[in-house]
């Protein structure tokens, strides 16, 4: 090589080392600027559509301060079909769905004991509800998420200096979140009217804990109404939800305790209870990025009573902008919002009522899971003789099929038919097509599969059809489908990493965890299969 020819290429290889992204003049690679904390805020039953319907209502810096200023994505939707509190929670923060991470519901049939288990339940622990130490009442842990969660990722990798704190009123929501090794995770007890933990994490609450409970937050509601915002759509002042005090009733007493959990002033203390969270845990003041992750559950419950086209939940919704407001402008006095990245999401959606998609014929209306489990089992008494054949919903019975010398393929065959032919059922799928991968080239089947865990789910799993609704009364509703209604939620991701804007690329859930996981240049969640949402990453 001649020495012209010798330079011209040192030059360029010098060129080349100062314009690649991310390495420095001395060959250093640049990290992006980390955080102080990490917030995590899922809402639990929040349809995206609630951002855009409701969004002429919010405040400057609830959610506008998110939408303004962060990265929107618009098409952002469960790939599963069990759209669910437990699943949902788990998926947002491991990056992947039940088919992995084996929450494959709020509880399932475990065939070894032949009885349905609750996803966090666990006989090994107690539950811890002050200083005193553990109470004879069972608790609550991760051990049946498998694999590890955001918060595993980043406490790994900093030798546990980073802080993983967790919290929402619902235990499964906080217990998922939080993951196998968080600093601390606190759940409400709605009997007692605090805030409390197991011994998986702490043998006794820490004293600022025990110190919010015994300040009894739920006093400050009592004599209130739950009266909806004059800027409610469609409410007007409306008297939502008054409690009846009997004579020399002391408040807050269970009847109390009781009314006030189906009031968005729930939001209102379990935000305060976050604030004294961030205070006495120094989160965000230590020299390693912190995780915060809050779900708001009150408005599922909300949304069952009322359906999401309720003043109810449009008020609810409203009020959850203002609780927001102030929870981020205390967040901005301790932490200071420059050092903080928030994530919003939702679990799952949820369908309207039966009264109103009858009104609109939309669907069928109210399902009779009822009628579809009936089918089942005359079909298969019908081929193979009496049962029991059907236990703990889509599980077949071992002991009749052993006894009746019936292959498990068989009888879920004939389930599967039964199933079908119910006037409100979309498609049926059995063990053995799931286990087999012998599936129909659809979306729903692709959806169903990621629902489904070999050593957990049933044997025969049935979809309804859109807009059929299993609810016993016409005003209320529920979730649990693959539908839209169901599976489309806000993935809002704010912060100095992000790039703000609204993006209409497709996105899942799955995404948020692997997202802020390559942000922080951490090792993904074992299982997680989303990707990172590079088009919003600075």
């Amino acid at each position: 090589m001649g020495k012209k020819a010798l330079l011209s290429l040192l030059l360029a290889v010098i060129l080349l080392g100062l314009f690649v992204p991310g390495v420095t003049s001395e060959g250093e690679t640049s990290f992006p600027h980390r955080p102080k904390l990490v917030v995590i805020i899922v809402i639990d039953q929040f349809r995206y559509d609630y951002l855009t319907r409701f969004r002429p209502e919010f405040v400057t810096r609830g959610f506008n301060l998110l939408l303004n200023g962060g990265a929107d994505f618009v098409d952002n939707r469960y790939d599963y079909a069990t759209t669910a509190t437990g699943p949902g929670h788990a998926t947002l923060l491991t990056g992947t769905y039940p088919d992995v991470h084996g929450i494959v519901g709020n509880e399932w049939f475990d065939a070894a004991t032949r009885r349905p288990v609750y996803c966090v339940s666990d006989p090994n622990t107690k539950l811890v509800t002050g200083r005193e130490g553990p109470t004879t009442t069972p608790g609550f842990s991760p051990w049946r998420l498998l694999g590890s969660t955001l918060g595993d990722e980043l406490r790994a990798a900093t030798a546990d200096r980073s802080k993983a704190v967790s919290i929402s009123l619902k235990d499964r929501a906080a217990i998922l979140m939080g993951g196998h090794s968080p600093t601390a995770v606190y759940w409400y007890d709605f009997r007692g009217g605090r805030f409390v933990t197991s011994t998986y994490y702490e043998s006794s609450l820490p004293a600022w804990v025990d110190d919010f409970n015994k300040q009894n937050p739920a006093k400050a509601y009592c004599g209130q109404n739950w009266e909806s915002l004059p800027e409610t759509p469609g409410a007007g002042g409306k008297l939502f939800s008054a409690f009846q005090a009997q004579p020399n009733e002391p408040c807050p007493d269970s009847r109390f305790l009781g009314w006030l959990a189906g009031t968005p002033y729930m939001n209102n203390i379990e935000l305060a209870f976050s604030e004294a969270a961030i205070r006495n845990e120094h989160l965000g003041q230590g020299p390693d990025t912190d995780l915060l992750t809050i779900s708001l559950s009150v408005n599922d419950m909300i949304g069952h009573a009322h359906g999401p086209y309720s003043p109810e939940v449009a008020d609810a919704t409203l009020r959850t902008d203002r609780a927001l407001a102030s929870f981020f402008a205390a967040l901005d006095k301790t932490v200071g919002l420059a050092n903080v990245w928030i994530a919003l999401s939702a679990d799952h959606g949820v369908a309207p009522t039966p009264a109103f998609i009858e009104q609109h014929h939309l669907g069928p209306g109210r399902a009779n899971e009822g009628a579809i489990r009936k089918a089942v089992q005359d079909a298969l008494t019908k081929k193979f003789g009496l049962g029991p054949w059907i236990e703990g919903g889509g599980y077949l019975n071992r002991e009749t099929l052993k006894k009746r010398g019936v292959s498990e393929s068989e009888a879920e065959a004939v389930a599967a038919q039964a199933a079908a032919s119910a006037p409100d059922v979309a498609a049926v799928f059995t063990r053995t097509q799931l286990e087999t991968g012998r599936l129909p080239d659809s979306p729903l089947a692709r959806k169903v599969s990621h629902s489904f865990n070999p050593e957990r789910s049933g044997d025969i799993f049935v979809v309804l059809k859109p807009y059929a609704v299993p609810v016993a009364e016409m005003n209320q509703t529920t979730h649990g489908g693959p539908w839209n209604y169901d599976a489309q939620v806000p993935l809002v991701l704010w912060g100095s990493a992000f790039k703000p804007g609204i993006y209409t690329s497709p996105s899942q859930p799955t995404d948020l965890a692997p997202t802020i996981a390559a942000a922080l240049g951490l090792t993904q969640p074992s299982g997680a299969e989303g990707k990172p949402l590079s088009q919003a990453l600075k």
